[in-house]
């Protein structure tokens, strides 16, 4: 018990110091010897409440490095919804910009045919883009279309907005996505485009847009920067 509270008192003492603004995000926390000294702690026991900060996401740490206070991610991507990314960066402030990286019609490969449900033969148009807030890169976008569905000249009519695009031009609207997530390292091009350090992890969130008849129409690799963007959603107990 005693061993508990010295830990409880540590952590304690750098939240608050993280609540008053002594400790600002990104800074390191005090040495392990200060923080001992000023709590009346013993040292094994300030390791141990760092640790479990760095385990709660207050703290961050990199190998060898010492512990720091984690920056918040700003943006907020809800899981339980299809809300576009532009709205995504506004509605906490930002400008939503767009760096475009390729635009083409091309052969739909086995995959896009699969994903996609199209014959062999068909175009789809590939839309690679950077999404920036306030200029800064924010995430990695490829998405792939069937030419029937919007064309390239049909997507540059209509303010970069596939799904509106897509709406004017087949008059079909998206009812509901199927999502895979999966966090992704170093990946060279993307990380590249996005500004990331090696070291820094990527979420890819690989969607499948259908329309109110089921049919596939969209499909989407977004690749975020982990360390803007933080995902939520609710989660309900199923019901017997």
């Amino acid at each position: 018990m005693t061993n508990t509270n010295s830990i409880y008192r540590i952590k304690e003492w750098i939240l608050n110091e993280i609540e008053e603004g002594n400790l600002q995000p990104g800074d390191p926390v005090p040495s392990t010897l200060s923080i001992a000294r000023e709590v009346n702690a013993k040292t094994d026991d300030v390791y141990d409440a760092v640790d479990e900060l760095i385990t709660e996401q207050v703290l961050t740490q990199n190998f060898e490095a010492t512990a720091s206070v984690k920056t918040s991610q700003p943006f907020f991507y809800p899981l339980d919804k299809l809300l576009s990314i532009s709205k995504m960066i506004e509605n906490e402030g930002y400008k939503a910009g767009t760096i475009f990286m390729n635009l083409d019609q091309q052969p739909a490969t086995m995959y896009d045919r699969k994903a996609l449900d199209l014959k062999e033969g068909e175009f789809v148009t590939l839309i690679e883009r950077i999404r920036t807030a306030d200029g800064s890169p924010v995430v990695y976008c490829l998405d792939k279309v069937a030419t029937s569905y919007l064309t390239c000249a049909a997507f540059q009519a209509h303010d970069e907005s596939i799904l509106t695009a897509i709406k004017a031009f087949a008059d079909i609207s998206i009812a509901y996505s199927e999502t895979e997530i999966e966090s992704v390292s170093y990946e060279p091009k993307v990380s590249e485009a996005l500004e990331s350090a090696p070291n820094e992890a990527l979420m890819l969130l690989r969607q499948i847009h259908y329309d109110h008849q089921n049919r596939p129409i969209l499909y989407s690799y977004n690749y975020f920067k982990s360390e803007v963007v933080k995902f939520k959603t609710i989660r309900k107990i199923e019901e017997n």
